[in-house]
């Protein structure tokens, strides 16, 4: 099945935005500067080029294969029961990486603003309004973006300038104090956001004109890369690599420490508001990439039925995959890496490689 409407390159860029950003920012720095001390800010650059070799992979598919999706093209190069099994794979990935956001969404509300309400109530209040918005279909999501993403990158550029007065360039030095290994670490550590970009592949099909897909690639991870070193930067510059490695919202603390007299104070209010906004659009953009992956690999000619029943499990197991918000962290350190190396690395390269074996591409849908 496919969705009627296109969205235009600069929104798929901006889609790619969103689903990556709002969880990065608030997470990543403090597990880099755990990882790869002061030069945090160099395994965002490695990882970055790493997450370059998928989103080429993600173009070349597009272009043997336009106006498909990742879960359509997976039958088209594999036949009809191996591409299901590894549009099922996608399929999988996609819903469990939502109820980890859910989760992660949940779990800083209470643990940083609200401590004595439940976390199920924060997820089933967002998953409730994303459920909404995502029946309505891929431009509605993209036109929330409009309004959302320039608050976001206002607001960023308001901390980093703000928070200046609290730097310290001696924060950032030695370069490569433990040589490149602790900075592969972090690299690592970063690839399961990053990785993400696979995402474009889902609704990369609806880019209009197909031909620039390939510009949205490139200014979208560029866009994130550039944000998310700028914070990761940030951070290390006002609390050091010691004290931000043990910080568990790295992005919102950032946010607490700014202060001009008595007249700009408390931002991180602020910095929430905006946060929220951008992991609605992002939990919103997964339950719909969830429905029309599992609407196109049971032959249904419509998503939307879909979307209420998924939005329910992902609220179920955001509620018991994790106890508290020290197992989230141990699951971003040590299992993520792994889980989506596979399905966000490995398996789009398998794809092209097979697809490119054996000669295929199609010029429509």
């Amino acid at each position: 099945m496919r969705e009627e409407g296109y969205i235009s390159p600069r929104q798929a860029s901006v889609l790619l935005w969103f689903a990556i950003l709002p969880t990065a920012i608030l997470f990543l720095p403090a597990l880099l500067a755990l990882r790869a001390r002061q030069d945090a800010w160099l395994a965002v650059i490695l990882a970055t080029m790493a997450a370059g070799v998928p989103a080429l992979g993600i173009y070349l598919l597009a272009q043997r294969f336009p106006h498909y999706t990742l879960f359509q093209y997976c039958e088209l190069i594999l036949g009809r029961l191996a591409g299901k099994m590894v549009a099922m794979v996608f399929v999988l990935g996609f819903f469990l990486l939502n109820a980890v956001v859910i989760r992660e969404f949940s779990e800083f509300l209470t643990t940083a603003v609200m401590p004595e309400t439940p976390c199920l109530f924060f997820a089933f209040s967002i998953v409730t309004v994303a459920i909404y918005a995502a029946r309505n279909g891929l431009e509605v999501i993209a036109r929330c973006t409009d309004f959302i993403m320039p608050l976001l990158v206002a607001f960023i550029f308001v901390i980093l300038l703000f928070s200046t007065p609290e730097m310290s360039l001696r924060n950032i030095f030695p370069f490569l104090e433990n040589g490149i290994r602790p900075v592969l670490g972090g690299t690592l550590i970063t690839w399961p956001f990053l990785g993400q970009v696979i995402i474009l592949a889902t609704y990369g099909a609806f880019v209009n004109p197909p031909r620039s897909l390939g510009w949205s690639l490139i200014s979208g991870l560029v866009g994130i890369a550039f944000f998310l070193g700028l914070v990761t930067m940030g951070v290390i510059l006002v609390f050091g690599a010691c004290e931000a490695s043990s910080l568990t919202f790295a992005g919102y603390n950032l946010a607490r420490v700014v202060s001009l007299g008595q007249f700009l104070e408390r931002i991180e209010v602020l910095f929430l508001a905006i946060w929220v906004a951008g992991v609605f659009i992002k939990i919103t953009l997964n339950f719909y990439v969830v429905a029309l992956g599992l609407a196109t690999v049971t032959g249904l000619k419509e998503y939307r039925p879909l979307v209420a029943p998924l939005g329910a499990l992902n609220t179920a197991l955001a509620a018991f995959m994790y106890r508290n918000i020290s197992e989230i962290r141990q699951d971003l350190l040590m299992v993520e890496p792994g889980w989506t190396l596979t399905w966000q690395f490995i398996l789009p390269l398998l794809l092209l490689l097979v697809a490119w074996v054996r000669g295929q591409r199609r010029t429509g849908a």
